[in-house]
């Protein structure tokens, strides 16, 4: 009898995990951890096999990982709960196709990380995020990247400051529009075999660039060489050319020239001046704020402890009537006597 209660249990562990592995068991059964990190909510679901993005997890979730599993497609409402994520984790999984409108309502989201998974291009609506700053995409095969671009809405909507296109098959730099607030970019380990001065004059505030392991023509390689070396640009990992500047590249025209050259890149300065002309504003019309706002709250406690001090002085007077009644009483019998007086005298 034992050892048949065993084998039972046995047989149902067994049954369970295979339950779990291939995703019959429903997805309330497997509790995603809550974490508070730098004051944000944090929901953790890493490696837990999901095959989609979980529909019980708590509304107010900042910081959403659903990283390392097997979710395959995102749909339209995968997020639609969740509209005050800021940071979504979803690298490591199988993800292949977005549906149109699956990150519409994530106005909040200030960065996205979908490296390492088989998508083919990136979601055109994420360009369009309002608050979007850091977008990694690395280690996917973007082979329609360059033609879904062409129906890019340009200027994007994202202020991007970071951009991750690493080891993604890519012949070129993303053509994105201009992109003032750029100042990173890794394009390492891609097949690059040029880089086109338009794109490179839409990202005129540069300041770091990631190109180890391209393979750029001798000509390309050099021209970008010199244009970093024009720009100051620091922190950059550059492919190693493979020949000194020699006679041979006397036809290669300057890159720098010919890019500070565009309207594309006259633009982007223009958008920089126009942004830092708009966040003086803010700050400016912020400062004013908080200085009538302090006007207000003196105005207030002043005339607040002139209405106590007034008080004060009323309940004063009527505590001295309550102590004092006698006093008050010999005073109306001589204003009496003072009448009758006059009257006896009349």
């Amino acid at each position: 009898m034992d050892l048949r209660i065993i084998i039972l249990q046995i047989s149902y562990i067994i049954i369970f995990a295979k339950m779990l592995a291939f995703g019959f068991i429903s997805q309330d059964e497997r509790k995603c951890k809550y974490l508070k990190v730098d004051r944000l909510t944090k929901v953790k679901c890493f490696d837990m096999n999901l095959r989609e993005v979980p529909q019980f997890l708590s509304t107010s979730v900042e910081v959403l990982d659903l990283a390392f599993n097997r979710i395959k497609k995102l749909k339209r409402h995968s997020f639609k709960r969740y509209g005050k994520i800021k940071y979504l984790l979803l690298y490591e999984n199988m993800i292949q196709s977005v549906e149109p409108e699956t990150f519409a309502h994530l106005s909040s989201l200030q960065e996205i990380d979908l490296s390492n998974n088989a998508l083919l291009t990136i979601p055109l609506e994420i360009f369009q995020l309002p608050s979007l700053r850091n977008l990694y995409v690395d280690s996917n095969d973007l082979i329609n990247l360059n033609n879904d671009l062409k129906r890019l809405e340009k200027p994007i909507q994202a202020p991007l400051e970071y951009f991750n296109v690493a080891e993604c098959g890519l012949q070129d730099l993303p053509d994105i529009g201009i992109v003032p607030y750029l100042w990173q970019i890794n394009a390492s380990s891609n097949p690059l075999k040029e880089i086109t001065t338009e794109t490179l004059a839409t990202m005129c505030n540069l300041k770091s660039i990631d190109l180890l392991k391209t393979q750029m023509p001798i000509c390309a390689c050099h021209q970008i060489l010199d244009y970093i070396n024009i720009r100051k640009i620091k922190n950059t990992f550059l492919p190693m050319c493979q020949i000194p500047v020699g006679a041979e590249l006397d036809e290669c025209p300057p890159l720098y020239n010919i890019t500070v050259g565009l309207p594309e890149y006259e633009q982007c300065n223009q958008a920089t001046l126009s942004a830092a002309a708009k966040s003086t504003w803010l700050t400016i019309a912020g400062c004013l704020s908080g200085v009538f706002l302090v006007l207000l709250i003196l105005l207030y406690c002043i005339r607040r402890r002139k209405r106590r001090k007034e008080k004060k002085k009323e309940m004063k007077r009527e505590k001295k009537r309550f102590i004092n009644p006698t006093t008050a009483t010999t005073t109306n019998n001589i204003i009496q006597q003072d009448e009758c007086m006059i009257c006896d005298t009349a």
